[in-house]
């Protein structure tokens, strides 16, 4: 399969004295203009003792400004036909706004306004923490909401900036007030570090013109130039053997199954190899275990390995559950597949197949405004700059069966010193993994 590398649309980078990047697209065809706007508000930045600050600040931008209330934040995006997107991940807090093109003044504003001038009114702070603590509350019944915390924060390990679900814990979130929504804001919402970014049918350099004099308009909403203390980011290494840790759901019928080993971040040079090996082990519907597992044997419908790939460390991640009476069998199966692999490699099919189909799924994520909004920005947030994206399809064509090896090798979730989790019956998941490796239970309500 021949590949051309992928050709991004016209484009601006420019970077402000401020320390804020800011990133036009020239991107014709629909009548649309979409801003985004990346701030270094993640959720690496919670301060000890608040797990989840990141995003619960971030949720509240949208519950009113110092110029209008909540009804009329909502009343003004929806005036725009248009909805008001927030994320937070492990390194950012985003907002983005897409609207008809002859309306890209008024997102800016909207945007910046929501951005820069919240008011965190004291009566929404506390109904925002009523929902977030109900909401956490409600993750408790779903097995593998609490297989997905469990991984975070056991595969980083306490004290690891990453160490915690961005929504954060219930004993956390308790404690939020006023004045800690308002720290976080003054402290991370800076423009140092942060990517507004704007995608429409103008030229780039007409995009970059209209940021800047938006911009101008706003300096003086942006939070004063702050110092804080750098994270500081250690180096993953397994324990020395293979541990489990079951985490008791009383009454399940079923058992969420994880196996997680540390990984790579996303700068790595080696981000082909780590994404190809990947895909033929767990990452797509004809990889390896997906036959081992579901086809051959039936013990699941869900099975996966995914790379969690963060700007400063990462996990690699075996997914599936299963019913109580085969658990054993399930991660015997998966060690023994994942070994195997690890010591082999792809067979040249499957590393064709992993190619061909990372290859060609790449393009439809830089479709829409949203996409390309979103994987430019991060790939310049992350350090990789615009070659990893112009030519991640040809990198990825040019894998070959030994690097793929060497990969899965290193990254196998199987390896010596791996972690093991169980979302399940404790007695019942205890008698299944009984003389597999040292065993650990946990209460769920740990990981709310």
């Amino acid at each position: 399969m021949i590949a051309h590398d992928v050709e991004l649309p016209p484009l601006q980078i420019e970077k402000l004295p401020s320390g804020l990047t800011l990133l036009a697209v020239q991107k014709r065809g629909l009548p649309l203009f979409h801003v985004r706007l990346s701030l270094p508000a993640g959720a690496c930045e919670d301060p000890r003792g608040k797990a989840g600050l990141g995003h619960f600040t971030v949720e509240l931008l949208r519950r009113g400004t110092r110029r209008r209330p909540a009804q009329d934040v909502d009343e003004m995006i929806e005036s725009m036909g248009a909805q008001l997107f927030t994320d937070v991940s492990m390194e950012e807090g985003a907002l983005a706004l897409t609207v008809p093109a002859e309306l890209s003044e008024r997102a800016l504003d909207a945007l910046l306004e929501v951005a820069l001038e919240p008011a965190f009114e004291e009566s929404e702070v506390a109904a925002a923490r009523r929902r977030t603590i109900a909401a956490l509350h409600s993750d408790l019944d779903e097995p593998s909401n609490v297989a997905g915390r469990a991984v975070v924060s056991l595969g980083y390990g306490p004290g690891h900036p990453y160490g915690h679900p961005a929504q954060g814990f219930r004993r956390d979130v308790d404690t939020f007030q006023r004045e800690d929504a308002l720290s976080f804001h003054a402290t991370r919402f800076q423009q140092q570090g942060g990517l507004l970014a704007a995608v429409g049918q103008s030229t780039p350099q007409e995009l970059i013109e209209l940021l800047k004099r938006k911009l101008a308009q706003w300096e003086s909403s942006w939070p004063g130039r702050s110092q804080r203390s750098a994270l500081q980011f250690t180096a993953l290494a397994p324990s020395l053997a293979t541990r489990a840790v079951i985490i008791h759901k009383p009454d399940a019928t079923q058992a969420q199954v994880r196996i997680v080993a540390p990984g790579l971040p996303r700068s790595t040079p080696r981000h082909a190899e780590a994404v190809v090996a990947n895909t033929a082990l767990g990452g797509g519907f004809t990889s390896l275990l997906v036959d081992a597992i579901r086809v051959d044997r039936g013990l699941s419908y869900s099975v996966s390995t995914r790379l969690h790939m963060n700007r400063r460390a990462g996990l690699s991640v075996f997914s599936s559950f299963t019913k109580n009476d085969t658990l054993r069998e399930l991660v015997d199966v998966a060690l023994e597949t994942m070994r195997a692999y690890a010591a082999a490699g792809p067979t040249q099919d499957a590393l064709e197949k992993a190619r061909r189909y990372l290859a060609g799924l790449f393009p439809l994520g830089l479709e829409s405004h949203e996409a390309l909004a979103e994987q430019i920005a991060d790939a310049l947030l992350d350090g990789l700059g615009l070659e990893h994206l112009k030519t991640y399809r040809s990198r990825v064509l040019a894998v070959t069966a030994e690097q793929a090896r060497e990969m899965a090798a290193e990254l196998s979730p199987a390896r010596d010193g791996a972690l093991l989790t169980v979302v399940g019956e404790a007695e019942a998941a205890r008698r299944e993994l009984n003389g597999l490796c040292p065993l650990e239970v946990r209460q769920l309500e740990e990981f709310a």
